[in-house]
């Protein structure tokens, strides 16, 4: 298929302005991510990192299950404006306090509270929102495409946010980040989506019922998520180590620049890869990309160069772009379009829900045992968790869908 007719999505107006949303935030998150990152290591520690990253994560699994109930109560766009704004303001708040060298960690560690509960809504409103804004025959295309474009972004936003931090403040960054969801907020309040009938008057209990029996009742699905978030612990270790290493034994800010922007490169070969491939077990290949990603941990703990480490990052990058693209694309296909934000709830929940703890646990794990230590066990966890899942006989009869073409001679 040639690229050109991938990028058909496109020319569907509501999909092109929810593209172009997340598009403009994810930027603007780009650079607040290497931002707060050194923010808080220029004030403490790693284990302060970990903290800051742990509750925002934290208070996002706390509001995740209810922000699907509510993206299948109301249209999904305003939700998103809604989070936009919750963001936004967060990271405004953030910004001055960096800025001001008010507040310290223990003020940071409350806004990013703050900025979990936005975090909280996104991904259940979103993926419920891309179906309605794209024809089923685009539906790869469109997630494939939400995935490129934060991956081009992956590509610039940390070599920018990296000059940014070394060239003046953090701060600076984060205020950018703060801009860029007002931004976002006015191009999601104009898509349109079709009137939906409303399931409010179940109640609240009854609606997660509901979609807590969509998402048990599909074997690959559950038993996948529960070991996703397994892996998901053990990943902790690289995004609270990888800077500390970075800082300690690579030169800093701007040697983490290089890593996540080469990460962000292979993301970008691993989405347009995502736009063409058809596989016929989905699913398989989908957990087969995400085991990928370990290799930057390995390079990590193997104490590589920059050199490497940013090599295992792109290789890395391209697996997750691929793996993300698949699932997200499945499980549209396999949920119904009703309860697809609840269920989405449940998979966030269940994928990210031990993370934080992971985040919370690895800079003391690392203070007692070695960094070296604590990444290997960690690569064990990943490697067993995503081991597990490939053993399940409901991952491999998940086959393409009919409504996805096979790919056509080149």
């Amino acid at each position: 298929m040639p690229l050109s007719k991938g990028l058909g999505a496109l020319q569907e107006r509501d999909f092109r302005l929810l593209f172009a949303g997340t598009t403009i935030t994810t930027m603007g998150d780009r650079l607040a991510g290497i931002a707060l990152a050194f923010a808080v290591l220029d004030m403490a520690s790693a284990t302060a990192l970990g903290i800051v990253f742990a509750v925002r994560q934290g208070v996002q699994a706390l509001v995740v299950v209810g922000g699907g109930v509510l993206s299948d109560r109301i249209p999904r766009n305003l939700v998103l404006v809604g989070a936009s704004l919750v963001q936004g303001t967060a990271q405004a708040a953030t910004a001055a306090c960096v800025l001001t060298g008010t507040g310290g960690v223990g003020a940071i560690v409350v806004l990013q509270a703050v900025y979990g509960i936005g975090l909280g809504l996104v991904l259940p409103a979103e993926v419920g929102l891309v179906p309605q804004t794209v024809s089923p025959a685009r539906l790869q295309q469109a997630n494939a495409l939400q995935g490129l474009s934060r991956n081009m972004i992956g590509v610039l936003g940390p070599a920018v946010g990296g000059v940014v931090v070394v060239a003046s403040s953090p701060g600076i960054a984060l205020a950018i980040d703060a801009v860029s969801f007002l931004f976002c907020a006015d191009l999601l309040r104009r898509i349109r989506v079709a009137p939906r009938n409303p399931s409010g008057s179940h109640g609240f209990v009854h609606e997660l019922r509901e979609g807590w029996q969509e998402f048990t009742s599909r074997t690959w699905l559950w038993a996948s998520v529960l070991l996703f978030g397994v892996g998901n612990l053990a990943f902790a270790g690289w995004i609270v180590l990888g800077p500390a290493v970075a800082d300690e034994r690579l030169g800093g800010a701007g040697a983490w620049a290089v890593i996540l922007t080469a990460g962000g490169v292979g993301a970008v070969i691993g989405g347009i890869l995502a736009i063409r491939i058809r596989p016929r077990r989905p699913l398989v290949v989908c957990v087969l990309a995400a085991t990928l990603i370990s290799l930057q941990t390995l390079a990590l703990a193997l104490s590589a160069p920059t050199a490497l480490i940013a090599a295992a990052s792109f290789v890395g990058g391209i697996g997750i772009a691929v793996h993300l693209t698949l699932w997200f694309t499945v499980f549209q296909q396999q949920v119904p379009e009703h309860a697809q934000s609840r269920v989405a709830s449940y998979d966030t929940l269940g994928s990210f829900i031990l993370m934080p703890i992971g985040m919370a646990l690895v800079g003391p794990l690392a203070d007692a045992i070695g960094i070296v230590e604590t990444l290997w066990i960690a690569l064990v966890v990943m490697w067993a968790s995503w081991g597990a899942i490939l053993l399940l006989p409901s991952v491999w009869a998940i086959r393409r869908s009919a409504a996805v073409p096979a790919p056509s001679p080149a």
